[in-house]
Formats: structure tokens, sequence, C-alpha cells
């Protein structure tokens, strides 16, 4: 009997028996192999330094977002976001300490404590999946005091059409849920509650087709104040946190396309536009939609450059500078081609 070395064997240490013609080979006794290492799941990492923003990076071939968000903190500090799908909605705070979004694993929301590490559930999940901010389903939105969060689920209907369901308001201290009526389209969060919007025809202003009312609701459900304002200053439209100014995007349609004029500040108290500020952007660019206040002196933009390239500004109201955010996705293919949204999640855009 022959003991030989196995060429291309499974292992170090790998033997094979021969037996001579005619004789019965010896019993073999297989060893097992052993079980693959399976990977320890991710943990959230912990930051020391607000973050700034959160993107998601694209595959290798650019077409699609692969998993996991990645975090940019002001510190310098970038990691991913584990539990998370970059093909999902995800949102961080204000003051870039927390992050809202869907645990893929059993499509529960969630928030995650940057600072700690912590993640906690909410007593809130999916009923069959989301159709993505993509295709406009509405992201989750911390408060301005961090206390509360938006949630609205959605769903397709027979035609395939996006259908949002009632919003709802977690406690995030408590994890109480309060469903809200239908209410319009969410705006955002002013320091007094949840601010909703609701269009309608109108034949009573003159040079108007349509007027827009708002309505904000307080996390308990009930109504913290109304605005009415003409269609073309609803465009955009963002309240300030102190409910007093209302900023809105002055666009205007021409031959050559849309022209932006500016921001236009109007008096809550009034209902009437009290100022035009005029973003210094560099040339070719316009900004195309507020995304939200930052204090009562500024708002964040987003803008689209000559080869319609998105990027973030900082509009101070006073004065019209309007630096850009540094974000930079070096691990993101074909930027040019891909969505500039839900790609990016603002955090804290100021120190």
């Amino acid at each position: 009997m022959v003991v030989r070395p196995r060429r291309g064997g499974t292992g170090p240490g790998h033997r094979v028996v021969i037996a001579p013609t005619g004789e019965k080979p010896p019993v073999q006794f297989a060893r097992p192999e052993p079980a693959p290492a399976v990977a320890a799941p991710e943990k959230l990492g912990r930051y020391a330094s607000p973050i700034r923003y959160a993107y998601s990076p694209a595959c290798e071939n650019g077409s699609a977002p692969c998993s996991h968000w990645v975090l940019v903190a002001w510190g310098g500090e970038r990691g991913r976001l584990p539990g998370t799908d970059a093909a999902d909605s995800l949102s961080l705070s204000p003051d870039g300490t927390r992050a809202a979004y869907l645990r893929t694993s059993n499509d529960a929301y969630v928030v995650a404590d940057l600072r700690t590490g912590a993640v906690k559930a909410l007593p809130v999940r999916l009923k069959g999946g989301t159709v993505g901010e993509m295709f406009g389903a509405q992201v989750p939105l911390f408060s301005l005091d961090g206390r509360h969060l938006l949630i609205q689920r959605d769903h397709l209907d027979k035609d395939t059409e996006t259908v949002e369901d009632n919003p709802m308001i977690v406690d995030l201290g408590t994890g109480a849920v309060r469903d809200l009526p239908a209410v319009g389209q969410v705006v955002g969060w002013t320091s007094a509650g949840l601010m909703t919007m609701t269009s309608r025809r109108t034949n009573s202003l003159p040079g108007h087709t349509t007027s827009a009312s708002f309505t904000v609701c307080s996390p308990k459900g009930k109504v913290a104040g109304r605005l009415t304002l003409p269609g073309n200053l609803a465009e955009s439209a963002m309240l300030s946190p102190s409910r007093h100014t209302m900023a809105t995007l002055a666009r205007e349609v021409t031959p050559d396309g849309v022209v932006g004029h500016g921001i236009v500040l109007t008096d809550t108290s009034t209902g009437r536009p009290a100022r035009t500020v005029a973003p210094r952007l560099p040339a070719g660019r316009q900004a195309t939609r507020i995304l939200r206040w930052d204090g009562e002196d500024a708002v964040v933009v987003r803008t689209s450059g000559p080869r319609t390239e998105t990027a973030y500004h900082v509009v101070d109201l006073a004065t019209g500078a309007a630096p850009q955010l540094d974000i930079r996705m070096s691990d993101v293919a074909d930027q040019l081609l891909r969505p500039a949204e839900p790609g990016v999640a603002l955090g804290k855009v100021r120190q």
C-alpha cells in the first residue's frame, strides 16, 4: 500500500490511499471539514463629533446603490452604518447626533445614537415594503428638538401609483405613536410642530390660479397655526423654526427654461412678501429646492449646475452668501448619471 500526496487537494496534509489490484480497499473515515467562519454582525461605531452628511455608495458598475450608508463626521471620521440598505431612505437629526432608518433584517424603523452606538427599535414596521424616496416616499423626519420623529408609510395602488398613508408621530422618549389625519403634503418641522400643505384652485387671488394652505400640528395632533399663500409662493416653501417667516424659491418659466429669481421671504403675520434674497451662487448654478432652515438666519438649498450636477449650499439670508457644503463621495461611480436623491442625507451643516 502506497500513500502519496494528492495534487490539488482540499487542504494541507490531505492524502489518498492507493491499494494493489484485487485487494479490497481499507475502510476510510472521512474527517469533517471545518465549518466556514461566520462573520460577526457589524457594530455601530461611535462618533466623537456630529455627522455632517451621509451618502449611499455605488456598486462597481455604478448602476445601483450598495448596502450600508456611509457616515462622514465633522472630525473627519468616516464609517458605514450597519443594518441599513442604501436603497432605502435615511435621515439625520439636525444636530448630526442621530440617524433614523429602516432596519433591513425586519423592516422596523430604528433610531441610532451615533455618539454612543445605541440603536433603539421603534414600534413601527413597514407593511409590504416601500417604493423609496426616489419614487415619492416620505423620509423619516426628526423634530427640531429631536424629541419626535415623523414616519409616513406608503404603498402602491392598483394602478401602481404611490399612495402615502396618514403620517404618524413617534415620541422618541416614550415610544408612543400618534396617528395624524390626512393632512396633506408633509413640508417639515417648526418649533411648534409639523407643517403640512394642501393646494387648491382659486379665483379669489388675482393673477394666481392656485393657493396653498399650510397647517402646523403639534406632536399631539392639535392645530397650532395656519397660513395661506398664492400658489407661486408655495413651491418649495419652508417655514422658519419660529414660524415668523416663510422662505420660497421664486422661479419663472421662460422659453429658455426655468429661471430662478432668488428666495422670497414672506412675513407670516401679514401673508405678504417682505424681501427677496439673491443667493450668491457660482455662475451657471441655481437653487432648485429649499431643504430646511438652519436656525433663523439661513436656509439649506439644493442646487443644480450646467450639467444638472447637484450640490448643496447654506444661504445666509442677511448677506446672500452661499458657501457650498463640502460633500465628497469618492466611492460613488458615475455620479452625474445617478439620481442626486436619495443619495445624500444632511446632518449638522454648520459648526
